[in-house]
């Protein structure tokens, strides 16, 4: 069913993030929690407003969360893919460096 494919996508985002159920849901700031907790379970219809506002908190556009198939960096807010494509462009010894500090800032949160 539809409803059953459009909740697998939304949960393997999720959890592609990272986040819980709860933790998402916080995120969802225009709707409820238990309308997201639906939206995940797949058992009840959505309105295409609410998978807008779910886009919106995973920070994808609704064509990112329907190309999945056809797209390798589906998973990427527009922040991420912002810094992909950035580094795609560099050459060897400056994406070593943006490595170098991102591992950097990584470890400063330990």
């Amino acid at each position: 069913m539809v409803f059953e494919k459009i909740s697998d996508r939304i949960c393997s985002i999720v959890a592609e993030r990272g986040l819980s159920k709860y933790e998402f849901a916080a995120q969802c700031h225009n709707i409820s929690q238990s309308t997201v907790y639906n939206a995940m379970s797949g058992e009840r219809s959505m309105k295409v407003e609410t998978l807008v506002y779910i886009c919106e908190a995973l920070g994808i556009t609704l064509k990112q969360f329907f190309d999945w198939e056809d797209n390798d960096d589906y998973l990427l807010s527009l922040d991420e893919k912002t810094v992909v494509e950035s580094m795609r462009q560099m050459d060897e010894k400056k994406r070593q460096r943006l490595m170098g500090y991102a591992s950097s800032l990584n470890e400063n949160n330990d």
